[in-house]
């Protein structure tokens, strides 16, 4: 019985490790996409074909959700809309890598706000990690002699910050509905809010390119629908903490896949503040208690 549990905690979290290498390349992959789709387009086209899979593959759970479960859903899509505008428009004006590891604070901010909304002082190692986190940030994305993030940079912090309050307002009321009906609420929230946006102000594709068909398929069928889906099924093979040690990550395979597939470098100042980002991160995780990890069973569906 012991190997057994072993080798399924062994697979679930290899396979979490996948999805963590899915949402990691996927930002070289969406920012070479939008050279040739428009951002609203791009993420209205993104999100409807991935709740299509969704229903395809879990219609059942979908479509008897209650009322209160849609209504919910789509509160929590308005965050979850934040968080994937900010950082798809920031793609356009900052590096992959950078986009990655920043989008990562967002972990780091979870305890922030848990503690504002609890009205409870936070403890030091969550004032430590944010004191890391934030000097990271400046080393990575404020050059020596200068004194303001780039815009990009600061667009994907305004999207860390959408999907910081997204996950501390799962956490707090999720866990009252189905969790696949939710995220394919929240997820159809989007892609309807997005394409409106797109069809009214942005200018429809004469043709699709392979650089942006293949940016919303993959991001809609492995990065949205796969990733919930095997992050759903396989979390009670382990536990919320080890599954977010491992997604931690995922800054790690965008840098990668910033440098092999679009040549961005890192400076020695920002490789220093990639990894203070990435410590915060992990101390954020392990020293938290477990219920108040980022990453439950059904709170975390990313990009």
């Amino acid at each position: 019985m012991t190997v057994n549990l072993l080798r399924n905690r062994t697979g679930a979290e290899l396979s979490m490790l996948v999805v963590a290498f899915i949402w990691g390349t996927t930002f070289v992959i969406v920012k070479n996409g939008l050279n040739d789709i428009e951002p609203f387009l791009f993420l209205g086209l993104r999100f409807i074909l991935a709740f299509l899979v969704m229903a395809v593959l879990a219609g059942s759970k979908i479509f008897r959700a209650s009322r209160a479960t849609w209504l919910m859903g789509s509160l929590l899509g308005v965050f979850l809309f934040i968080g994937y505008t900010f950082q798809t428009i920031g793609l356009q004006y900052t590096t992959s890598s950078n986009a990655g590891f920043i989008t990562g604070v967002s972990v780091v901010l979870v305890p922030i706000l848990d503690s504002i909304i609890k009205r409870t002082w936070p403890t030091l190692s969550t004032l430590a990690t944010v004191l890391i986190a934030a000097v990271g940030l400046y080393l990575l994305s404020v050059p020596a002699g200068r004194f303001y993030l780039s815009s990009g940079d600061l667009l994907v912090l305004v999207c860390a910050f959408g999907f910081a309050i997204h996950i501390v307002l799962v956490g707090r009321y999720s866990h009252k509905h189905d969790p696949v009906a939710i995220t394919a609420v929240q997820i159809l929230f989007v892609g309807v809010v997005c394409i409106t946006i797109g069809l009214c102000t942005e200018t429809w594709p004469a043709r699709f390119t392979p650089n942006a068909v293949g940016a919303i398929l993959i991001t809609a069928i492995l990065a949205t629908s796969l990733a919930f889906l095997l992050q759903n099924a396989l979390q009670k093979y382990s536990t919320p903490t080890r599954f977010a040690v491992v997604l931690t990550m995922e800054p790690v395979f965008a840098a990668l896949a910033g440098y092999f597939a679009a040549n961005e470098l890192f400076s020695d100042r920002a490789l220093i503040g990639a990894a203070c980002i990435l410590c915060a991160m992990l101390i954020s995780v392990l020293v938290r208690p477990r219920k108040a990890s980022p990453y439950p069973d059904e709170e975390k569906v990313q990009v």
